[in-house]
């Protein structure tokens, strides 16, 4: 069957998003690498993985508005809020018909993830 292999992301600079990543979720480094004048670490998801591109002239964010997200399962949703809240980010928390909890929040690159309680397969 087909899945998910790896979300990538251009970013601004390697290694500020990356302890960010590392920081908030503990997210070990799984490669590193580089190709032409891009640099490249890709983080294990559990996983999944996470590609963070730096590369001169990338965007390193996203357009305008929620066109998209990264979702991740969490353990320890409390955890993982105060971890983000801490570093005094905005979050937008918010909870599903069923009681789980769901959070968006923007990592340094303006990139919008979604951290839940409860994933959608479950």
């Amino acid at each position: 069957m087909d899945k998910l292999d790896h979300v990538g992301i251009y970013v601004r600079d390697l290694e500020r998003t990356l302890a960010f990543y590392e920081e908030i979720f503990g997210f070990p480094e799984h490669q590193r690498f580089g190709s032409g004048e891009s640099r490249i670490v890709v983080l294990d998801m559990g996983g999944d993985l996470l590609e963070l591109i730096q590369r001169p002239g990338a965007p390193g964010r996203p357009p305008e508005g929620r066109w998209s997200h990264v979702a991740i399962q969490v353990d320890d949703f409390d955890g993982k809020v105060a971890r983000v809240e801490a570093r005094g980010l905005e979050m937008r928390k918010v909870t599903m018909a069923d009681g789980s909890r769901i959070a968006f929040f923007s990592d340094p690159d303006g990139h919008t993830f979604e951290i839940m309680e409860k994933g959608l397969s479950r």
